[in-house]
């Protein structure tokens, strides 16, 4: 305890209180980055999601094109199978 004592009657109470404006100055700064950062990324990915959901129905639509004309791939090897089980 006495050497905390000691400790406190040398130290300089200003640089102290610069080290610590210092401190909050520097995550003040870092927490406004992270902000901003955070921001374009939720930004990015709400346009990424509007995109895939663009491709999604534009390859259900051919799909659903594909099938219609009888082009499909998938049906034409489930009807010949079928029609070599018969």
């Amino acid at each position: 305890m006495e050497q905390f004592i000691e400790l406190l009657k040398e130290v300089n109470i200003v640089q102290i209180f610069i080290i610590l404006i210092g401190f909050w100055v520097f995550y003040k700064r870092l927490d406004n980055k992270i902000t901003k950062s955070t921001d374009s990324l939720s930004q990015r990915i709400d346009r990424l999601s509007e995109k895939v959901e663009n491709i999604d129905k534009r390859l259900c639509r051919i799909e659903g094109s594909l099938q219609t004309q009888g082009h499909c791939l998938f049906g034409q090897s489930n009807q010949k199978q079928d029609k070599k089980a018969e």
